[in-house]
């Protein structure tokens, strides 16, 4: 079963405009791999190659990483976050936007999150598992918090 990307929300990032890169954040945080990234989101004729590479390099991460899977309650006590009902908040700071992605999979009749997190000197990527019954509505940033909503 393939993972599925779920689309986080922003609170109001603020960019420049320049060369026709619309989307690329300028400055001194900026570096080639976040142009090399927003250049090849521009490329709709590659999205087929970006999907089989997405897959490809999901399968490695789960060989290379062994996929170790925690409960909801494990995740957000290690990360120091919060779990509320229907609300997950994760700590990150907004600093590390870019590299961040949440996907999901079905996986014995429960959803599978996986949290990746990059970063210049490593990251992190956790998986873990939502209550039965229960799915990702969406996610969005806050601040320096990253708030899941689950339906």
């Amino acid at each position: 079963m393939e993972w599925t990307s779920i689309d986080v929300e922003t609170d109001s990032d603020i960019t420049e405009s320049v060369g026709g890169l619309v989307d690329l954040n300028v400055g001194l945080d900026t570096d080639a791999e976040s142009m090399h990234q927003e250049f090849m989101r521009g490329q709709p004729h590659l999205s087929e190659v970006r999907r089989r590479h997405s897959s490809l390099v999901s399968e490695i991460e789960s060989r290379a990483l062994g996929d170790d899977v925690s409960t909801i309650g494990e995740f957000v006590s290690d990360i120091g976050g919060e779990w509320n009902g229907n609300d997950i908040r994760i700590p990150l700071p907004s600093a590390e936007r870019d590299g961040f992605s949440i996907q999901t999979r079905e996986e014995d009749g429960s959803q599978l999150v996986r949290v990746i997190s990059s970063e210049r000197f490593g990251g992190m990527i956790r998986s873990f598992l939502i209550p039965e019954g229960m799915r990702v509505e969406g996610a969005k940033w806050e601040g320096d918090i990253v708030s899941i909503r689950l339906d």
